[in-house]
């Protein structure tokens, strides 16, 4: 091999690295020979005087195209490694193997010339501080990456020939299979035909593909998806549909059985490095590279196909009419119009008006899954808590809160930035000794100069870093602000004054002088209806209030169900209707409609709960815990009458059972024997204390 002399001892005492790899996957599978030609490097490398535990094979980017370093790990772990001088030599079979990229590979040159690592290829070796060699290298680089662009060319002329026919092979759409021979037939399940076919059925009946999820949701119809990646690639999984699934069913033009080339071109400045997938954007059907008809088995005409896409951009454009007339004219009395957003998924919520009053409603769920409504609020009292915390903040004292919270702010960033100054100033010092004492130490002794090269480079590194962070606290921490004194009597005027003045205003202007201190709504409510309002200011500060609204119903909710334990053990405990709402109201419980509990409520809920009280209890087979009037009147062989009067009359003093709601005689045998006495005379008067009323 050429260029063996230009190996030295300095090089075998590192790392020689052997660098594979091949452009694709099924390279990797089916051109096993390149794979082998490329590991056979370490033989060569054992002649030139390498030890074999100091011969490395690096091959994780097996089947990674080199046209980025992006995306490619064993690319970025060699140049690493050059970087820390721990290889001596790189050894790949040619130029393409490294990189087909000019910047990465003249990044890889200039990395190896300055840490002295070799290069070499199946011609020879090459030293990159050599002007010939790094000459020669460039020119190899230069040819490999115009290599790729010629093969790319032909590639891409041969694949759009073939797809100006209609034979070239690509991903078919659920629904679709290829035979071996090439064929493309229907799905052999006939269930998947028919659900596809139901797709483009149902929506040339409903006209539009909202109104056709809704439709596949409420019937619990699932979609079939073709699987191309991931562990069920190949097969067909069923899934919920969504609005993105049915139109990449409704706009394919492959189930109108045509053959369309260039529907999605790729954009290079919205690909993500490393995944050559990305970026792509759908193109109009005019700037299709290629389109045949009658390729594939049709599962509905081309001119339904026609009529579906002309459906499809009508209701789009209706509803950008519609979007655009309501972005225009914001005259609603809903304050927060495009501020709000839902603090369960995060989407922002729409405003809905109905018969004077208005809701903030999150439809990403319905509109996207046909799926129930996130949340939908009542509006007006949520604009009223954040119009009150928009006039407190119009105050003086949050002003001077707010230069307060500002002037401790940059306090902070002195101190930082202080600390970061002396950081800087050490840094710089250590880099500069680390500097003196590479230059005072001897050239020849290579083992000392390459540790204090090392550390020379980790503290400039270190330097540097420290300068950077430094630059950046100080650019970003703005210099305090402190409010004039005019400025500040202005505020001050406008606090006072605007909440007089706030009801005059149009909706247009409360809304701009809203949207001056308010960037953002966050809304979310419990299962108690308590909203918690999260209210973002210019400047990133957040202010959070809680906000209860009315609620069509507790029924069924964890919250109904705690108020009617504790009302059951009101009852229990003798209170009557009122007295327990009293009660439910001090222990701060609310109904769903309404600020405060009522008697008229509570018994509504106890009917509803069949929780029945005084002598309701009685009627409905309750046994109480005593004798009452009816029974004590059969012992006693009289008429209920005679005991009313005794009791009105004071001969019988007992009071009514507040649990029933009826007298209560103590279940025992002197209870009867006193008032046989008292019904003959023997005695004047009897006595039951509420007490001896438990039998």
């Amino acid at each position: 091999m050429n260029g063996s002399a230009k190996i030295q001892a300095t090089h075998r005492q590192r790392q020689a690295v052997v660098y594979v790899r091949q452009s694709d996957p099924r390279q990797v599978l089916r051109n096993r020979e390149s794979g082998l030609n490329q590991r056979a490097l370490r033989e060569r490398l054992l002649e030139l005087g390498w030890a074999k535990h100091q011969i490395a094979v690096v091959d994780e980017d097996q089947g990674v195209s080199a046209k980025h370093a992006a995306g490619r790990e064993g690319f970025q772990k060699l140049a690493a490694e050059v970087g820390l001088r721990k290889v001596g030599i790189i050894m790949g079979y040619e130029v393409s193997r490294l990189s087909r990229n000019n910047a990465d590979w003249h990044r890889l040159l200039e990395l190896c010339s300055v840490f002295d690592t070799l290069i070499g290829d199946s011609d020879g070796i090459y030293n990159p501080r050599d002007f010939n060699d790094r000459l020669l290298l460039g020119l190899k680089g230069t040819m490999s990456e115009a290599e790729l662009h010629s093969l790319r060319l032909r590639m891409d002329a041969g694949r759009l020939s073939k797809a100006k026919r209609g034979e070239l092979a690509h991903h078919l759409p659920t629904g679709l299979v290829r035979e071996p021979d090439g064929t493309v037939r229907f799905h052999p399940d006939q269930s998947v035909q028919d659900r596809i076919r139901l797709v483009f059925q149902k929506f040339l009946e409903l006209g539009s593909a909202t109104k056709l999820l809704r439709y596949l949701v409420q019937h619990r119809l699932q979609l079939p998806r073709r699987q191309t990646a991931g562990l069920y690639a190949g097969e067909v999984l069923w899934k919920d549909p969504s609005l993105s699934a049915l139109h990449s069913l409704l706009k394919n033009p492959a189930y109108a059985g045509a053959f369309a080339y260039g529907r999605r071109i790729a954009d290079p400045t919205r690909q993500t490095p490393g995944r050559p997938a990305t970026g792509k954007l759908r193109q109009p059907r005019e700037r299709w590279l290629a389109l045949v008809h009658h390729v594939y088995p049709a599962y509905i005409t081309w001119e339904a196909y026609e009529h579906i896409q002309a459906k499809i951009a009508e209701n789009r454009q209706k509803m950008t009419e519609r979007l655009t007339r309501k972005q225009a004219s914001r005259k609603g009395a809903a304050l927060l119009t495009g501020l709000v957003r839902c603090g369960q998924c995060g989407h922002t919520m729409q405003v809905a008006y109905k018969e004077g009053r208005y809701q903030y409603v999150c439809q990403s769920a319905r509109v996207r899954y046909a799926k129930p409504t996130c949340q939908y609020l009542s509006g007006r009292p949520l604009d009223e808590a954040v119009l009150e915390a928009f006039f407190q903040v119009l105050q003086p004292a949050e002003i001077d809160a707010w230069e307060q919270v500002q002037a401790q702010r940059a306090a902070h960033d002195r101190e930082l930035v202080h600390h970061l100054e002396q950081e800087v100033l050490r840094l710089d010092y250590a880099a500069k000794r680390a500097e003196r004492q590479y230059n005072s130490v001897d050239p020849e002794n290579r083992l000392i100069a390459a540790t204090l090269e090392k550390k020379w480079e980790n503290a400039l590194q270190e330097f540097e870093q420290a300068q950077q962070r430094l630059v950046d606290i100080q650019a970003r921490s703005p210099s305090p602000t402190t409010i004039p004194t005019e400025l500040r009597a202005a505020f001050a005027d406008v606090g006072r004054r605007l909440p007089a003045l706030w009801p005059r205003l149009s909706p247009e202007a409360r809304k701009q002088l809203l949207r001056t201190l308010v960037v953002g709504v966050n809304l979310l409510r419990d299962a108690n209806g308590i909203v918690q309002v999260r209210i973002v200011w210019r400047g990133g500060l957040v202010t959070e209030k809680h906000v209860r609204l009315s609620m069509a119903s507790f029924r069924y909710s964890q919250r109904e169900q705690a108020i009617v334990e504790r009302i059951r053990v009101l009852v229990d405990s003798g209170q009557n209707d009122a007295a327990i709402a009293h009660q439910l109201n001090l222990e701060g419980f609310y109904p769903c409609r309404g600020p405060r509990f009522t008697g008229l409520i509570v018994l509504k809920l106890r009917s509803r709960h069949q929780i029945w009280l005084g002598v309701g209890r009685l009627r409905r087979g309750f046994r109480p815990p005593g004798y009452t009037l009816t029974e004590v009147a059969r012992l006693l062989r009289i008429h209920p009458s005679w005991l009313y009067r005794a009791i009105g009359q004071g001969q019988i003093l007992v009071d009514k059972d507040a649990r029933f709601g009826c007298y209560l005689f103590p279940q025992t045998r002197q209870t009867v024997q006193r008032l046989k006495q008292l019904k003959h005379g023997e005695v004047s008067q009897v006595s039951f204390p509420q007490v001896h009323c438990n039998g």
